[in-house]
């Protein structure tokens, strides 16, 4: 009993299923029963194959060796006496190339038919317009010839048709052994995709509760008392800065007043039509670029220039009044901004080598690190369930295919 007997029984009208796991064996039994019969039917034509050759080598040998019966023009005689040759020359690379195999497989049966198909139809393109010349001095010889050749290509036919007339089960029988593959393969590529996704979601849990966590300390650590006081010495530090920025700008507007009388002071010492000591030139410049750093003592200085009029000023007089305020006042201001500059260093000093700050960085780095594993965590999630859905489709689609492959095989056959 074979093996859709013992699975089905012997009424050939009922249906059958067949789970996945037994359909590699049915379909290799069913392979081997049709292959079986398909071989040993299409090798039972080989004796008459090689019988049909031995037939085309003799009458080709008859034709070569015939001689001219009757009265022909010589010239016709050349004539049908070359072509004769070319029909025997073509007729002897179709024996050559015609090779009965050893091997009885269908795969070698379908190579064979394929290879002397194709010699036939060159052999007889090749030679028919040299018949329609040999026939007319070796009319009988020729026709034999070409009769023998047609007789290979009915017997080529025979061995192919019944192959040809199951074509479809056994390209279903292949298809469906390729399909098995990939549905396995897509199986375990299924598998391994649910378990990724079973890591990431449980990574993702994980990830969850550890960046609650650090916030939680982020937030018990802002609500202490060092972080109080952390804050009190940032804010210090804002208004002492703030308060170097205005001493700044009140220097600055000490000095700004006397711009145009220090730029024609700067325009006569570059001509050298008033050179300026070196300290005074250094002083001229701060004045102009960083008036924070200039030395009240240049005022002093300035101020004799003025009043000697060298300058060339419209109105001299107007500038005195500033630049003595400059040169009484400029020395307090910039021992006031010096001061703000110390106390702003000690209060940098101190925050510098509060505990807390360290604390907090380093718990926000660790907040951003779990924050950015758990956004490339659900980034691989998503893709991966992308991946498991169209996985799916596709394990669907083969099994659709699948099933109208075994049915092509056998229409009374489902797959459980």
């Amino acid at each position: 009993m074979n093996l859709i007997e013992k699975l089905f029984g012997k009424k050939e009208k009922s249906f059958g299923s067949i789970t996945q796991d037994m359909l590699p064996e049915w379909l290799e039994s069913r392979s081997r029963n049709i292959s079986e019969k398909l071989e040993k039917d299409a090798s039972s034509l080989y004796p008459e194959i090689e019988k049909t050759l031995r037939k085309i080598r003799e009458s080709t040998s008859r034709l070569e060796k015939a001689q001219p019966e009757g009265r022909y023009h010589l010239k016709l005689v050349k004539v049908a006496s070359s072509n004769r040759d070319n029909m025997a020359k073509q007729v002897r690379m179709l024996l050559e190339n015609v090779t009965i195999p050893g091997d009885k497989s269908i795969k070698a049966i379908l190579a064979f038919h394929q290879s002397a198909d194709q010699t036939l139809g060159v052999c007889l393109e090749n030679m028919m317009k040299s018949y329609q010349y040999t026939k007319l001095v070796f009319f009988e010889e020729s026709k034999n010839v070409i009769s023998e050749v047609n007789s290979l290509g009915r017997l080529l036919n025979e061995i192919i048709e019944p192959i040809n007339s199951k074509k479809e089960v056994l390209d279903a029988l292949e298809n469906s052994r390729e399909m098995i593959m990939a549905i396995r393969k897509n199986t375990l590529d299924l598998e391994s995709i649910e378990r990724s996704i079973k890591e990431n979601e449980e990574k993702s849990v994980f990830l969850k509760k550890e960046i609650d966590e650090k916030q939680n300390a982020i937030n018990l650590l802002l609500d202490s008392e060092s972080w109080k006081q952390y804050t009190i010495s940032k804010n210090d530090l804002i208004l002492l800065e703030t308060k170097a920025e205005n001493k700044i700008s009140e220097i600055k507007s000490i000095i700004s007043p006397l711009n145009k009388a220090l730029n024609r002071l700067k325009q006569l010492n570059e001509s050298g039509r008033h050179a300026l000591k070196p300290e005074d030139k250094e002083g001229l410049n701060l004045s102009l670029t960083c008036p924070i750093d200039v030395p009240p003592e240049f005022f002093v200085e300035f101020q004799k220039i003025v009043e000697s009029g060298v300058l060339n000023l419209p109105k001299p007089e107007k500038f005195l009044p500033q630049i003595r305020f400059a040169a009484s006042s400029l020395g307090e201001s910039r021992k006031e901004y010096q001061d703000i500059l110390h106390d702003i260093d000690l209060k940098k000093d101190e925050i510098s080598k509060m505990k807390i700050i360290k604390d907090e960085k380093n718990l926000k780095d660790m907040l951003s690190d779990l924050q950015e594993k758990l956004m490339m965590t659900e980034k691989e999630l998503d893709s991966s369930k992308n991946q498991l859905e169209l996985l799916r489709r596709e394990i669907e689609s083969n099994n659709v295919k699948l099933r109208e492959y075994v049915s092509v095989i056998d229409s009374r056959v489902r797959i459980s």
